[in-house]
């Protein structure tokens, strides 16, 4: 008789600070248990700076160290049971790495290796190269990544056993909008990549508020774009936030929603 599983909810693909987030590794890591995570991986680019701070964070979230490599052939998520001892050929300041090192170190440190928004041609994906025997799972639902890409990725991905969803948030807002429901015998890091290596998945997510939101960043970039050509004392923009109060009087939406 096998022992009971649990299911653990987890975001695997989360950007901070470190690289080109917006987050501290903290904030992601408390957020993430405010919203009933299980698990959360910081995965910033050529890097595993961003899961060293978010494993300072005393929390029943499960951090999974992780770094997003940027390699020749395209962007690769590392998950790993802990922050590896070597990272031989993989820095920070690398603006590619080679896929050689990457799985050098998946093999020598028993990390899972994810493609991530494969098919996102302007995003770095790395196409059918998911295929490939050493890449252990295929993200097949990216929450940054636009709504036919994602389609396309659900409909021709189905051949990996390992497929997940996730935020690649890199906004605080956007964590685990996305996420991987993981078959898991415990609650551990190392049983939880052996569940993914063993495609014991299933993707969580919203094709329709992932549309939302990128109207809504389309609009927050917007009104950035607005305000820093303008200025704050421009006639045009002070008849822009004078329309915005009428429909917010009205109880309509208000067109540049997100003010920073």
């Amino acid at each position: 008789m096998g022992g009971s599983r649990v299911a653990i909810k987890a975001d695997l693909h989360v950007h901070s600070y470190v690289s080109d987030g917006l987050p501290s590794p903290r904030d992601v890591v408390r957020y993430a248990a405010k919203l009933g995570l299980d698990a959360v991986s910081i995965t910033d680019h050529n890097t595993f700076l961003g899961s060293v701070l978010a494993l300072k964070e005393m929390s029943k979230v499960i951090v999974i160290p992780g770094a997003e490599f940027r390699t020749q052939y395209g962007d690769i998520v590392t998950l790993c049971e802990s922050l590896p001892y070597r990272v031989r050929g993989l820095t920070s300041s690398a603006k590619t790495v080679s896929i050689v090192s990457v799985v050098d170190l998946a093999e020598r440190e028993n990390c899972v290796l994810v493609a991530v928004h494969p098919y996102a041609t302007f995003r770095y994906g790395v196409g059918s190269l998911y295929r490939a025997g050493f890449i252990d799972c295929v993200e097949v639902f990216n929450y940054s990544s636009d709504p036919m890409t994602n389609v396309y990725t659900l409909l021709v991905a189905t051949d990996k056993p390992c497929r997940t969803a996730g935020s690649d948030s890199h906004l605080l807002e956007t964590v685990g909008r996305a996420y991987t429901l993981v078959d898991s015998s415990d609650l551990s890091r190392e049983e939880i990549l052996e569940s993914l290596r063993k495609g014991r998945t299933t993707p969580r997510y919203s094709l329709v508020s992932s549309l939302v939101d990128l109207a809504v960043l389309a609009r927050k970039r917007l009104y950035h774009s607005l305000r820093l050509r303008l200025g704050p004392h421009s006639d045009i923009w002070s008849r822009v936030r004078k329309y915005n109060e009428l429909l917010e009087s009205l109880g309509g939406l208000r067109i540049f929603e997100y003010l920073i």
